[in-house]
């Protein structure tokens, strides 16, 4: 099995000047963590996740969490989402998210996900992005494989 039999083509991307909230209110709309980066032509230029948009925030939000407990004023945290909202996605992405060929053996995604922590392996042609393999793809493969018919037996 290869990534070409797993992976999901009709995928949601981004532009790299789309704001963070406009791709924070395209991932819980479409109910993914990752949203790949890819300019005009399809070309792949990073993957943007939840998790730094967090990290962006939570180190400002410890600093506050005495004075909050104290005057229960959200307001310093709320500046900081506020801040952060605005900036590209371009400033947050990860430039150099995993990538595989079609050709790559499905295993040898799956291992490199555990490998590399990871969610997702985007499927690329050069650096044109043609789709996504992700966890549950090969969860779905490997828990419910399809039947094979007679002549397959």
């Amino acid at each position: 099995m290869r990534a070409r039999d797993a992976m999901s083509r009709d995928i949601q991307t981004v532009s790299p000047d789309t704001t963070v909230a406009e791709a924070a209110l395209l991932m819980r709309s479409s109910g993914h963590g990752a949203l790949p980066v890819v300019d005009d032509e399809g070309l792949l230029l990073g993957l943007v996740t939840k998790t730094p948009l967090v990290r962006r925030l939570l180190p400002k939000y410890l600093e506050q969490v005495g004075d909050l407990y104290r005057s229960g004023d959200f307001k310093p945290f709320n500046d900081k989402v506020d801040e952060v909202a605005l900036l590209p996605v371009k400033d947050v992405m990860n430039p150099e998210p995993l990538t595989a060929s079609e050709d790559t053996p499905l295993a040898e995604i799956a291992a490199t996900m555990i490998m590399q922590d990871q969610r997702q392996v985007l499927i690329v042609e050069g650096d044109r992005l043609l789709g996504v393999v992700g966890m549950q793809d090969i969860i779905d493969i490997i828990a419910w494989p399809e039947p094979k018919t007679k002549g397959e037996q």
